[in-house]
């Protein structure tokens, strides 16, 4: 029986993504881990409601210490969402601030975004 959600250094969250095409988020299920053209890795979901199936690429996430809150300073993170905006990692802290993690270690705050 396959797991319900990715490797936890890839998907440290206990919830599943929401629907790309539905936004449901109750009905979506992890398929597995599957291997791009170019050599990449992404984690293949579907959706029960409408039925998509969609692909999130890999990324390994540090699950028990995520970044220092840029704002107040508290070590309590957790990542939330790939930010594809900003090409990093959304992450919250126990207050709620919200802040951009990047791939090269870089923190944007709203207002301080990478042109």
């Amino acid at each position: 029986m396959a797991s319900a959600f990715p490797p936890a250094d890839q998907w440290p969250v206990l919830n599943a993504p929401d629907c790309p095409t539905c936004q449901t988020t109750t009905d979506v299920v992890f398929i597995g881990p599957a291997d791009r053209i170019d050599g990449g890795q992404v984690n293949v979901w579907h959706c029960r409601t409408c039925p998509a199936d969609w692909t999130i690429p890999v990324t390994h996430w540090p699950v028990t210490s995520g970044p220092a809150c840029p704002y107040c300073h508290t070590a309590v993170t957790c990542w939330a969402a790939i930010e594809p905006d900003q090409l990093g990692d959304l992450w919250l802290c126990e207050h709620g601030h919200e802040y951009v993690l990047t791939p090269e270690g870089l923190v944007i705050t709203p207002g301080d975004e990478a042109t």
